[in-house]
């Protein structure tokens, strides 16, 4: 049968995986290009026959309505690591299993990436590029060393434990909270387990490295930052919401943080005028600091791979949420058993 395929009305650099999908029979439904929201007609309209949604879809997102009104649909994927245009809680009760593009480009650019910003913000680079840009000579800030410094992990999943991984060797103590760690699990990976408050009163460099929760929503905000050395940085490289951007110019422009490199923003693009941007202390990226020629090769394919895993009932590699499998394959059997 020709599984059909609801995507967005462009998949930017990810447009290879619906070049692939096509390959392999599948039939491409895509949302009209001035789609803002699911409205009740474009649900009649797609939702009925849909096998699989393909997509960010960012400001159309795929919400419990449009997945409980999607009878065939066994996959939702998102071709990048994020998911929050998703209702994964709804596609969990559902028996919808949901990919993203959890592929090894993707963590190892974002540890890589995380090493840079640290020690780009040890060696103070953004004011020594400041400084010759406005014709002076060695007139820039100091900076300091990595060797020495503490670097505190906000999360230690993938990413944290690359970043770990590559600072062996830079003789820099590396510590981390995260309450779903052990301390074993932590030392294994060259890193010390240690509570909230310390990880910010110790650190020289704090990253941020945690999903977007309702606990996480701006934990790094007024109280964490007040914990910390007027010399510290901070890096977020995790999720945007996760950090109080009020909170943190506040600290840059009062002098009790030392500077910031932030890459995910809490509203994506920040507007023009946003005072991070071009902000003195901030080495400010477009929530792309970790990509790559390599990743935009891989996701494509990753994304299509996934998908047909599983409308073919097969278990996808890369499953946001597996918990599902069980319920998930109940709904493949009983979507088959009346032949739609």
């Amino acid at each position: 049968m020709a599984w059909r395929i609801v995507t967005t009305a462009t998949m930017g650099p990810h447009e290879g995986a619906i070049t692939r999908l096509e390959a392999e029979g599948c039939v491409i439904d895509r949302l009209p290009a001035d789609a803002t929201a699911w409205t009740p007609e474009l649900i009649a309209r797609f939702a009925p026959t849909a096998d699989a949604y393909v997509g960010t879809f960012r400001g159309v997102a795929l919400t419990r309505q449009v997945l409980e009104a999607s009878p065939r649909v066994r996959v939702a994927t998102s071709p990048i690591i994020g998911v929050e245009h998703i209702d994964v809680a709804a596609a969990t009760d559902l028996g919808i299993v949901v990919t993203h593009g959890a592929i090894a480009e993707n963590f190892e650019g974002m540890a890589e990436a995380g090493v840079m910003l640290i020690a780009a913000l040890r060696k103070a680079l953004a004011g020594k590029v400041a400084s010759m840009g406005a014709g002076q000579w060695k007139a820039g800030p100091v900076g300091s060393m990595v060797a020495g410094a503490t670097i505190g992990l906000v999360g230690l999943g993938r990413i944290g434990r690359g970043v770990a991984k590559r600072l062996q060797g830079w003789d820099a103590r590396i510590i981390a909270h995260d309450p779903y760690v052990t301390a074993a699990q932590a030392a294994e990976a060259g890193v010390g387990l240690v509570d909230f408050d310390t990880l910010f009163q110790q650190s020289d460099v704090v990253l941020t490295l945690v999903t977007l929760t309702p606990e996480t929503h701006h934990i790094l905000g007024e109280r964490a930052l007040s914990l910390m050395k007027p010399t510290a940085s901070v890096i977020n490289i995790g999720r945007g919401g996760c950090v109080d951007e009020a909170a943190l110019v506040r600290a840059l422009d009062e002098g009790r943080i030392a500077g910031a490199a932030i890459d995910t923003w809490e509203v994506e693009p920040p507007p023009l005028d946003h005072p991070l941007r071009n902000h003195p202390k901030v080495i400010a990226t477009s929530h792309n600091v970790g990509h790559s020629a390599e990743l935009y090769d891989a996701l494509p394919e990753a994304a299509a791979q996934s998908t047909l895993s599983a409308l073919r009932g097969e278990t996808p590699l890369y499953a946001r949420n597996p918990v599902v499998l069980p319920l998930w394959r109940e709904r493949i059997a009983a979507i088959e058993a009346r032949g739609a």
